[in-house]
């Protein structure tokens, strides 16, 4: 995210970090899941959930605040709360391509789509 220029590629970048990609990323994915229930009955495997739900939102949260202040984003919302959906939005998807409902593709164009609504940008299409 760091390397690309500008807030659209920027969160762009974001966006594509957070589909669940064949390989690697489908499979880290599926183990996050299934830690789910260990999350739920063991506080401090809850706590930890917590902090990586946290820094995922704080890179959506610091792109998006950057592209309000350079005028790139109109932003329906504040940037944290914006943060915070795109990421409740990645999980949510990533269960529909872990039960074979969507494909890693659909779940960006979804996440993108929803990138225009939020911040005004008709780059997102």
């Amino acid at each position: 995210m760091q390397a690309a220029e500008g807030p659209v590629e920027q969160l762009r970048a974001c966006i594509r970090s957070g589909v669940p990609w064949s390989g690697a990323g489908e499979q880290s994915t599926r183990l996050l899941f299934e830690l789910f229930p260990v999350a739920l009955r063991n506080e401090a495997v809850g706590r930890a959930h917590q902090v990586f739900v946290d820094q995922q939102t704080d890179l959506y949260r610091q792109v998006l605040a950057h592209g309000e202040d350079d005028g790139h984003f109109t932003l329906t919302a504040a940037p944290r709360a914006l943060g915070r959906s795109f990421v409740a939005l990645e999980d949510g998807y990533a269960m529909d391509l872990l039960i074979g409902t969507a494909t890693a593709a659909e779940i960006e164009t979804r996440l993108l789509a929803h990138a225009r609504t939020v911040t005004g940008n008709p780059a997102f299409a």
